[in-house]
């Protein structure tokens, strides 16, 4: 069994969206550009963010690498529609991002789509996606099944922030 404390100590190869095969169901999910707490909400009567979790730490190694910074902020949230848990989402935001963008460091129970997406200078970098084996277990909603995920690293303001998206069963009902 499998802690998500962090999506990057999985054991998941992370891959260009193009290097295989998506699910038919899940693909239109897995490679959309825009907000997934927007395209959750056009699906849904009620939309609902559960914060898990937010709190300062190590980034993971490949982060403080690619960033050249040590501390961030790590934010665990669920997004549910309907009564139903549909992504579990993991950012990852470094000191610097939160020191030039302070409403991020902020949130709350307010979506990071929400906030990011009305920026002028988003940027996107590549989607890449990974299966996760059987048996993750995630706070508030236990072992999991084999689940798709995805991850990018966005740009606002110049400022780096790193997004991972675990696609529950529930999206596949909506």
């Amino acid at each position: 069994m499998h802690s998500t404390d962090s999506l990057f100590q999985l054991d998941a190869l992370w891959q260009s969206v193009h290097s295989q095969p998506l699910p038919t169901k899940l693909a239109p999910w897995l490679l959309s550009q825009g907000s997934l707490t927007a395209l959750l909400k056009q699906h849904c009567q009620t939309f609902r963010l559960e914060l898990v979790t937010e709190h300062w730490q190590s980034l993971p190694a490949l982060l403080q690498q690619q960033w050249q910074q040590r501390q961030g902020l790590k934010r665990d949230v669920i997004l549910w529609c309907d009564a139903k848990a549909c992504i579990y989402a993991q950012s990852w935001l470094p000191e610097s991002t939160l020191q030039q963008m302070e409403p991020l460091a902020r949130l709350g129970a307010q979506p990071l789509g929400e906030y990011i997406f009305q920026h002028d200078s988003l940027e996107r970098g590549v989607i890449e996606v990974a299966l996760l084996q059987a048996g993750l277990l995630l706070p508030v909603l236990g072992e999991q099944q084999e689940l798709w995920a995805r991850r990018s690293v966005f740009s606002v303001q110049q400022q780096p922030l790193l997004v991972q998206e675990i696609f529950l069963p529930g999206v596949l009902e909506l």
